[in-house]
């Protein structure tokens, strides 16, 4: 029976969506971006989406839940990208197939599942697969003994946590669930691996894990307390990849039809063979990294110098760093973005429209790239070549690797593999500490990331309920509330809430928050793994709650509608943009606050006046129609999709959605505020454009109140403008071109002026000139703008003396400039030398310079000695003539 991947992922799912005693509910995979949970740059566990529900924090409608689900491991305790293509099993972006229960079966029942699954339905031979178990789980060990009936020799008991072995120990985090987890391995023989790590449980490759179940059972507190959870949950993840490197009898993932039609092309193109082991891990790499890079800029992902924009960039250039070493000298990842599409046809199926932007996104980015590598790796080579010089040391500096960082892009990672190749290290702590300022910026934009106060649980549940749209106060219970730090600051989960927490590029509402004896001024309300959180400040009183205490949560209304005009006025603006621009135009981000809406959209190039002109008409026209605004609760997905709904790709959806319809010409999946009818918005300015990635661009616009403030201000320049210029208004842009062309003029007039050495009577100093060692010489201070015009009249006056000798100096922009030149009569007279003189001259106006024996200029930092120095030249010139 031949394995292919679709088959096996199917395979998997169908498994347990149709279990006959435990069913289980799909789940469609979540999005490689985190939509709700700031922690993470990239979803990187099949259990993210399902956190709240582990937490129990969450309830649905389903106990027991199956999924695959796309993932990235690129930073923090999943960093895999360094040794990513160099084996065969470490990814950056791969598929973990899953299954759950959420206080439903637990360790007996997930044991015989994976089992059954793995030898009884994939076909895998039992006497290969290999258990591990925690240390003290004697129950885990009975059931795979007793009830599997496994051999126990081939069971291994791994992990210590009292002292420090984590293994086959999972852990949320260093407080929260935790519990033991058995591994299935799968040995792949000799040609998996004959080193000295290749044994069971070693670092080798032979004995390939592939399926982890986790019990979660223990909560773990601060104090070093672990006592049991209340409802006990399970947790499994098995590696697509994995799993069909195993099917498919290959010891490496990128032997498998998950790779191979990805590395066959970019072969074919670069000449290049996969069986050379010098070829084989750059061919490795670039098909790994392209797939990361297709899926998650098709989701929105961005290049950028910070957070998960950085972690795209280092893996593009990476890419491009072994595609130059296949020959590629230009940009070639994009052309390989539609095989990786073909590779999921039918699983996860990428629009062509989203494939082109994606592929014009990694062009531009590889294009940029390339423009700078080559001075980059010439920068590095020659680093090593001093140090290898100097032969003091083989580390590169710090400082040295963030320069390549700052000014040639070369994420430090990829220098450390230029260094490795040629026997040196880097002083990674020096670049980290270069880059501490980037890093603590990106640290000061994360909300809701620590862990400030203890909280006070005055209630189960909650804070899963938006009490609905256009509310605007309620009465409810707080559930848990915590201090933050000093100045009455203040965290809390509500029963429900009136106020909108920041979803979809809408800002959050703000409020007030009453209670008996305080009050809390709400600031910020945020959605965390399902969970709103608000945080605000206490502006009355003290915080003294019992279970069940009501407060009463008022809406700042005035601050929703200003914010809910320009959250419909963004729905007619994507509209306007598709229209104006065309069908490849797709929303890559927005924020919509009170006072203007921020759209980011795929499009290669600026807007020209007549573009930006005909987006306003557009949406001015919709608004003054006055349509409604229809707003659709519960409507079933596959329906929406029918009627041309436009979604956000990547984007996860529930089988029942919010549509708006905005108009007759707009229709979207949304779930923000918005205003009734289109004429509520008022009307419509844009006010700036620009690009923030490659084959991005940015919007701003603004409605009804902040359009009117753009306006009148506007306006007030025109009427200052009019008034200054002593013309109508309407005659401002006449007025301003006929004084551009006076400019124009002006400047061709300067310019002459300078070739000519305007302000300074050349014939005056050319009378003045005295005879030094046989030869007359010009030697003074002038008073010239540009160090251009000292230039030029230098070489006026050298016309004038071709058997002589011209020096003369300024006070420009706060320090000395001096310039000499030898006449032509003069050269090969080694007595007279431009560069001798200069460096005589300048050093008496604590400076140095240089140059040619006819020409050379210098400077010093002491413009105030510059007449003395220039009284000087005479002696000078006579002294190195030998006179």
């Amino acid at each position: 029976m031949s394995w292919d991947q679709k088959r096996i992922r199917r395979t998997f799912l169908d498994y347990f969506t149709q279990h006959a005693t435990l069913p289980h509910r799909e789940v469609p995979s979540s999005p490689i971006i985190p939509r709700d949970d700031p922690t993470l740059l990239f979803t990187n566990a099949g259990m993210n989406q399902f956190k709240a529900l582990l937490l129990g924090e969450e309830k649905r409608d389903y106990t027991r839940a199956t999924s695959a689900q796309k993932c990235m491991r690129v930073g923090g305790k999943h960093n895999d990208l360094d040794a990513v293509g160099k084996d065969g099993r470490h990814l950056t972006w791969f598929e973990m197939l899953g299954n759950w229960s959420f206080g439903d079966y637990y360790k007996r029942d997930t044991i015989r599942m994976a089992w059954d699954l793995s030898v009884n339905v994939y076909g895998l031979d039992p006497d290969r697969i290999y258990v591990s178990i925690y240390k003290d789980d004697d129950e885990a060990f009975a059931l795979w003994a007793d009830d599997i009936g496994f051999d126990p020799k081939r069971i291994y008991r791994f992990g210590d946590i009292a002292n420090g072995d984590d293994e086959n120990f999972w852990s949320m985090g260093p407080t929260g669930p935790c519990g033991p987890c058995t591994e299935l391995f799968y040995d792949l023989g000799p040609e998996g691996g004959t080193g000295p790590e290749d044994y069971m449980g070693g670092e080798g490759d032979r004995y390939m894990e592939f399926w982890n179940n986790v019990f979660m059972e223990s909560q773990r507190f601060e104090d070093g307390r672990v006592e049991p959870l209340a409802m006990q949950s399970v947790d499994t993840g098995m590696g697509l990849e994995r799993i069909t490197m195993i099917l498919q009898g290959q010891v490496t993932a990128y032997g498998t039809d998950l790779f191979q039609p990805i590395i066959k092309h970019v072969m074919a193109e670069a000449g290049a063979d996969w069986n050379a082991p010098s070829q084989r891990v750059d061919l490795q790499v670039i098909a790994d990294h392209l797939r990361s890079l297709t899926f998650t800029l098709s989701e929105g992902g961005q290049f950028g110098r910070d957070g998960r924009e950085y972690v795209l960039r280092r893996i593009l250039r990476r890419a491009v760093r072994h595609g130059r070493r296949l020959g590629f000298d230009g940009p070639f990842l994009h052309r390989f973005v539609p095989t990786v599409a073909e590779v999921f046809d039918g699983v996860y199926d990428l629009p062509e429209s989203v494939l082109s932007n994606t592929a014009a996104a990694i062009e531009e980015e590889e294009a940029r790239f390339f423009r700078t590598i080559d001075r980059g790796m010439g920068r590095i080579h020659a680093v090593i070549a001093d140090l290898r010089t100097v032969g003091a040391t083989s580390v590169i500096p710090g400082e040295t690797a963030f320069e390549l960082y700052d000014t040639y892009g070369f994420p430090v990672d990829l220098t450390r593999i230029e260094a490795e190749e040629h026997g040196f290290s880097v002083d990674e702590a020096g670049f980290t500490a270069a880059m501490t300022e980037a890093r603590e910026r990106s640290r000061a934009n994360q909300k809701f990331y620590d862990d400030d106060g203890e909280w006070h649980v005055l209630g189960e549940g909650g804070g899963r309920g938006f009490a609905g749209y256009g509310l605007s106060e309620l009465t409810t219970t707080v559930q848990r509330w915590r201090p933050l730090g000093e100045d009455g600051a203040v965290e809390l989960v509500l029963d429900q809430t009136p106020l909108y927490a920041e979803s979809g590029g809408e800002v959050a509402d703000q409020g007030h928050l009453e209670g008996a004896g305080f009050a809390v001024a709400i600031d910020d309300v945020q959605s965390i793994n399902g969970i709103i959180h608000h945080r605000g400040r206490l502006t009355e009183g003290h915080l003294a709650l019992s279970p069940g205490d009501t407060v009463r949560v008022v809406v700042d209304t005035d601050r929703r509608a200003k914010k809910t005009i320009h959250h419909s006025a963004t729905h007619l603006m994507h509209a306007a943009l598709k229209a104006v621009l065309g069908p490849h135009v797709q929303q890559k981000g927005s924020v919509v606050d009170p006072d203007r809406t921020r759209f980011d959209f795929s499009h290669p190039e600026a807007l020209s006046v007549d573009q930006v002109e005909a987006v306003e008409a557009w949406v001015n026209a919709r608004i003054r129609a006055n349509e409604p605004v229809v707003v659709t609760e519960g409507v079933a997905l596959d329906d929406a999709k029918a009627e041309g709904v436009t979604a956000l790709f990547g984007e996860k959806y529930g089988d029942e959605v919010r549509t708006v319809r905005a108009g007759s010409d707009s229709f979207e999946l949304c779930g923000g505020n918005h205003v009734g009818r289109t004429g509520d918005i008022g009307h419509f300015r844009l006010v700036s454009q620009g690009a923030v990635a490659a084959g991005v661009r940015r919007v701003e616009a603004v409605v009804g109140h902040a359009a009117d403030a753009v306006v009148s201000e506007h306006r007030r320049a025109l009427r200052e403008l009019a008034l200054n210029l002593k013309v109508d208004a309407g005659r401002v842009s006449e007025r301003v071109e006929a004084m551009l062309a006076d400019i124009r003029d002006l400047k061709k007039s300067l310019e002459k002026a300078r070739q000519a050495g305007a302000g300074v009577d050349a014939e005056a100093m050319l009378a003045e000139a005295v005879e030094v060692a046989g030869v007359r010489l010009v030697a003074r201070a002038v008073d010239v703008d540009a160090r251009e015009t000292l230039a030029n009249l230098v070489d006026k006056l050298r016309d004038h003396l071709a058997d002589g000798v011209v020096v003369l100096g300024a006070a420009l922009d706060g320090k000395a400039a001096i310039i000499a030149a030898v006449g032509p009569a003069l050269k090969g007279d080694k007595r007279f030398n431009a560069g001798k003189i200069i460096k005589a001259v300048t050093e008496l106006v604590d400076g140095r310079g240089g140059g040619r024996p006819d020409f050379a200029q210098g400077g010093g930092a002491a413009p105030e000695k510059l007449p003395a120095a220039m009284a000087q030249v005479a002696q000078i010139v006579g002294q190195l003539a030998g006179a």
